[in-house]
């Protein structure tokens, strides 16, 4: 069952494939966050911008006047850290997504930045479709396709201007490319691999199945040979960027915005990961996903395709997905599943074809039994993954919090934490995190902008109040902050005036 997804087979079902794809992206544009917020969005959304500006190294001259303790930390938005130079900053995240974003950007405008998320999910479903479907026929192809798309960390990941998506794409195009065998998409594959390099650096190592892949396919061996170079050939330029970059930014080829490696990894992590990722699978894909394990034993040569290596070359790159999650540092929610969205696409392909060779191969009992499995799959997950539809709504309250702050004093000084990126990116106004202010520190930083004249403000999430209250209480007067703020944006952002000392007023609300 190894048919052309473009063959008479699959003349009914190739067009809903691609429905799917065209209703991912769609999906995503229509429930997706437009919002540079929070610390991934924004530091993505932002290095765009730099991308554009050619340069990566931003100042902060108010960094080299504070005195007290980590004020380069302070003055520093999430998606960035101090640079090696007093008074300057350079983003977190890798170059890859900011770079796609900025060539959005520059030819559709400040909006084209968060299509590409969603374009890039509506790719992933239809090449899912056509492995899927290279894999164990064109039924198995569809099934594959529909599963990604109603998969809750896919389709939660698809609301969010972060790298996930992205980074599972580019991976994706490389296997569907290296497995389809041309000249010219053995040199595509590689650069699609380049791009995901420059995406998400850590999966380097994805390459390694792909080009064993490619060398070890049917030829002589000079062919095998030419393969292989013009594979690594053309993905080489990713890595080679992203060590100048990293020499660049964090003065080594093998530093990166994260920290250090033990700083990140460490093998006292590996029990828990192992059972988080394993029970939240369970709790997010069903049972289904881990039918993909079964591939090697059930798929055999079928026809004139022998799918073994294809198999080999799925279950290499989930392998390598998760080994390099296992020992990262542990997280509490089934969405930080992303980490292993990569895997998704050849995992659900190779379970769709398994269970295609394991139904019965009569035509309607078969019928019956995918449309069971897609039904429960595409329920189950719609359903555990239905948060990702409220993602637009709840992000929209950084855009209205950065209207307001654009109508505050120049020379403002913001304290804030969550809105310490998108005030700098809607409002062009200095922010400091909370975070890194240490509470004996507290009254010298706002000593500090007093004599310099520059009014502060105080800008938190509803939630973010109780956790103000508690570190700075014990040595500064915070009773401001039981009285009317000067305005509550989208209900939940609060804004105070500190310095000077302004009358206050009835707070306000800020539509969207």
């Amino acid at each position: 069952m190894n048919a052309s997804p473009f063959s008479s087979t699959a003349i009914g079902i190739t067009p809903v494939a691609l429905a799917l794809a065209l209703a991912t992206a769609s999906l995503g544009l229509r429930f997706g966050t437009f919002a540079a917020s929070g610390a991934d969005s924004y530091g993505y959304v932002s290095q765009a911008d730099l991308w554009l500006e050619g340069r990566l190294i931003m100042e902060e001259p108010l960094a080299d006047e504070a005195s007290w303790r980590n004020a380069n930390w302070t003055l520093t938005p999430f998606g960035y850290r101090p640079g090696d130079d007093r008074g300057t900053m350079v983003p977190t995240y890798a170059p890859g997504l900011p770079m796609v974003m900025a060539v959005f950007k520059a030819s559709g405008g400040a909006t084209a930045v968060f299509w590409v998320v969603p374009l890039l999910g509506g790719l992933s479903v239809w090449l899912t479709f056509l492995l899927g479907a290279r894999i164990g026929g064109p039924s198995a192809g569809l099934l594959a396709a529909a599963a990604l798309l109603a998969s809750p960390p896919f389709l939660f990941q698809l609301m969010w201007p972060m790298s996930d998506v992205p980074a599972m794409a580019w991976w994706l195009v490389a296997i569907v490319l290296a497995v389809r065998g041309t000249t010219v998409g053995l040199g595509a594959a590689g650069l699609a691999a380049a791009l995901a390099v420059l995406t998400r650096p850590n999966l380097l190592v994805l390459a390694v199945p792909i080009l064993v892949f490619i060398a070890t396919r049917s030829g002589t061996p000079r062919d095998r040979i030419r393969r292989a170079a013009l594979f690594t050939a053309a993905v080489l330029p990713g890595p080679i960027a992203v060590a100048a970059i990293n020499q660049h930014l964090y003065g080594s080829a093998l530093a990166s915005g994260y920290g250090t490696f033990s700083n990140i990894y460490a093998s006292r992590y590996v029990p828990a990961n192992l059972a988080n990722y394993t029970t939240w699978l369970l709790q997010t894909q069903t049972p289904f996903i881990f039918l993909g394990l079964a591939a090697p034993w059930v798929l055999r040569r079928r026809g004139p395709i022998d799918v073994r290596p294809i198999v080999r070359l799925g279950v290499g790159v989930a392998a390598l997905v998760a080994l390099s999650y296992l020992a990262y540092t542990p997280f509490d929610h089934w969405t930080f599943l992303r980490f292993l969205l990569p895997a998704f696409p050849v995992m659900l392909a190779l379970a769709s074809a398994a269970f295609a060779a394991l139904v019965p191969s009569a035509r309607r009992p078969r019928a019956v039994a995918f449309a069971a499995v897609a039904i429960v799959l595409a329920g189950w997950g719609l359903w555990t993954g239905r948060a990702a539809f409220r993602v637009r709504a709840e992000e929209a309250r950084y855009v209205a919090a950065g209207r307001f702050a654009r109508e505050l004093p120049e020379d403002a000084v913001i304290l804030c934490n969550q809105h310490s990126g998108s005030l700098r990116y809607y409002a062009n106004r200095i922010t400091m995190r909370f975070e890194w202010l240490e509470p004996e520190l507290y009254g010298e930083a706002l000593d500090h902008f007093r004599r310099l004249g520059r009014p502060v403000f105080v800008v938190l999430d509803d939630w973010e109040r109780d956790v103000f209250r508690a570190r700075y209480a014990s040595v500064a007067d915070l009773s401001w902050l039981d009285e009317p703020p000067l305005l509550v944006a989208a209900r939940r952002v609060y804004f105070y005036a500190v310095l000077p000392p302004a009358p206050r007023r009835a707070a306000a609300h800020a539509g969207l």
